[in-house]
């Protein structure tokens, strides 16, 4: 299946919003009902299996999809760079798809960029520092609180080790935070398995 600029760069930008997308529910749904009509021992092993293989995310393949495409379609559509930083996207990706992604910006006379930084930047941590974390986090939680439990870690590095734990069938989305209050959008709720 050949996928359009247009398709990759939606593919992706739809699991840097949510994770759970990368995984085809309908393949999941066609999966169970094999798992669950299969008598034969032999039948029930190999559809358990598609039903693994349905329930994992192809991040890499997503990921991959919008490295190629991504440059070409922003500049057929004239999207600048910082369109894609405002919606998540991490610099190193940005990179790898041929943006030229800025650094921060020194001010004159600064001996170095650090001190002309803007504000603290979160400390690098990895996703499988963030993934040992959740283990320690209480059963229900957001990115935001794994994030502060891991001691950092960008948007982008958290949601992808929640993803990972999703298709390693460690974790699942629940949703919304029913109690959320304040402005802006209720923060997603997962929950370890």
């Amino acid at each position: 299946m050949t996928t359009s600029p247009e398709q990759a760069v939606r593919r992706y930008l739809a699991w840097v919003d949510d994770p759970s997308t990368a995984v085809d529910q309908g393949a999941v749904e066609a999966a169970e009902a094999a798992f669950a009509a299969a008598t034969d021992p032999i039948a029930k092993l190999h559809a358990a299996a598609e039903r693994e293989r349905a329930a994992a995310a192809d991040v890499g393949a997503i990921e991959h999809d919008f490295v190629v495409h991504a440059k070409a379609y922003a500049d057929a559509e004239s999207i600048p760079v910082a369109a894609f930083v405002a919606l998540g996207v991490g610099a190193d990706v940005l990179k790898q798809a041929g943006f030229e992604v800025a650094g921060p910006k020194r001010a004159r006379g600064s001996a170095s960029p650090a001190r002309a930084s803007s504000g603290p930047r979160a400390p690098q941590v990895s996703v499988a520092a963030i993934k040992s974390v959740a283990g320690q986090m209480p059963k229900q939680f957001t990115l935001g609180q794994l994030a502060d439990k891991a001691g950092g870690g960008s948007p982008v590095t958290v949601r992808k080790a929640v993803d990972e734990l999703i298709a390693e069938g460690r974790a699942a989305k629940l949703g919304p935070a029913p109690d959320h209050q304040g402005p802006g959008r209720a923060p997603t709720l997962y929950e370890l398995i």
